[in-house]
């Protein structure tokens, strides 16, 4: 398992549509991909908590511009370089530029690190501000209530598509290399990265990732991204909060669910029958009093009913981060092939209370010799959907907690 720190970021990681995206969160999935071993990505919203990081050794990978200070680099190595920006002067389409002028950054900015002692704007009173994040200080540009900002372009035109009353104005600093923060102590690791790296770099999918979230043209953002949801996993977002408030559920674990299934699009039926938003089975539906008749909030009703009986299930399990990772597994499995599972971890000395110790046996049951094993009463099951699947839903949960609080 490698494990990587992501700053929420307009132009590396946030959510749209119910969806994880970004340029770092995807090179971080095409990293897993290309040297087969699992990412696990945790996302920080402060840039101040990932500088603290840099002390520490809970990262393989911290996804962070700094400055190369003396201080710093010699507490952990860089990667190849995975991609360029600069800083530009941002404004409002209605603004006159005056020498006397403030230029507002925010404190997730890190460009200005790297400006040019030449920049035309150090003659300006450059003012960092801590408070607002840098989607922040758009929006206020956008609303005229500040005339100017500096970025990082690659923030810039991410977020441009948001905002009609804005604009870049001009370049106001030098192009500098944007690489992971990697540990010292995976020497193989981080070779293994670079050598990823320096391929990748090479190839069509990393051109489409340059173009696909950093060129003016991108079809991706403009397309996509012309009209923006404020605040809004889906339309359904009041029916969930009700329903997960009254069984006791955090209701961005129910949204994250609800998009595993469907992605919101009703009148969906699955190969065995299931139905509906939640995608419920027909015996299911039936025990909560409700068909396909019904409209989406009793679907929603009756699945949040269900992952509550699922819950009950699982009572020994103490942590209740951890318990969700069995909920979901079951919501899409069924309970009984992880109570096989459960029962493999403990035969063979693993922890049936951690999740990632009961997919590990999970996968075992499409095994022959295991299906034969007494104490796998559901039978055989291929489990790398399932263990896939719950990953996905997790990785959101996390995702709609940061961009949903």
């Amino acid at each position: 398992m490698i494990h990587a720190l992501l700053l929420f970021h307009a132009a590396d990681y946030f959510v749209y549509r119910g969806v994880p995206i970004g340029f770092q969160y995807e090179m971080l999935k095409e990293l897993e991909k290309g040297i087969g071993r699992k990412v696990s990505i945790q996302i920080e919203t402060d840039a101040n908590n990932i500088n603290k990081e840099l002390l520490g050794d809970n990262f393989d990978i911290i996804t962070m511009d700094f400055i190369r200070s003396g201080f710093l680099l010699p507490l952990f190595e860089l990667s190849l370089p995975h991609s360029y920006s600069y800083p530009v002067l941002v404004s409002a389409k209605s603004a006159v530029t005056e020498s006397t002028d403030t230029i507002l950054v925010s404190g997730d900015f890190s460009a200005i690190l790297f400006f040019a002692k030449n920049s035309p704007y150090n003659d300006y009173l450059i003012q960092r501000n801590n408070n607002f994040s840098t989607e922040e200080l758009f929006e206020k540009t956008d609303n005229g209530d500040i005339p100017y900002l500096i970025c990082d372009y690659n923030q810039a035109i991410t977020l441009l598509p948001f905002y009609s009353n804005v604009q870049i104005l001009d370049k106001a600093g030098p192009q500098f290399e944007r690489r992971w923060l990697l540990s010292k102590k995976n020497v193989q690791l981080n070779e293994d990265i670079n050598h990823w790296l320096l391929d990748f770099k090479k190839t069509s999918k990393y051109r489409r990732l340059l173009q696909k979230y950093f060129s003016q043209e991108s079809s991706f953002l403009y397309a996509s991204f012309a009209k923006r949801d404020k605040g809004d996993i889906s339309k359904y977002d009041a029916v969930i909060k009700k329903y997960a408030q009254k069984y006791g559920f955090d209701w961005r674990f129910v949204a994250s669910i609800i998009y595993q299934e469907t992605k919101f699009n009703t009148d969906l039926t699955g190969k065995g029958g299931s139905y509906g938003l939640m995608q419920l089975m027909p015996a299911t539906m039936e025990y909560y009093g409700i068909s396909e008749t019904d409209d989406e909030e009793a679907n929603i009703r009756a699945g949040v009913q269900h992952l509550n009986s699922i819950r009950k299930s699982f009572d020994d399990i103490e942590d209740e981060e951890e318990k969700l990772y069995f909920l979901a597994a079951s919501y899409n499995a069924g309970r009984g092939h992880i109570f096989d599972a459960q029962r493999l971890c403990a035969k063979y000395g693993a922890n049936y209370q951690k999740w990632a110790d009961v997919a590990k046996h999970l996968l075992l049951k499409s095994k022959r010799e295991i299906v034969a094993d007494p104490l796998v009463k559901s039978g055989y099951f291929p489990g790398s959907h399932t263990v896939k699947y719950t990953q996905q839903v997790m990785e959101r949960y996390a995702a709609y907690k940061i961009a949903y609080p």
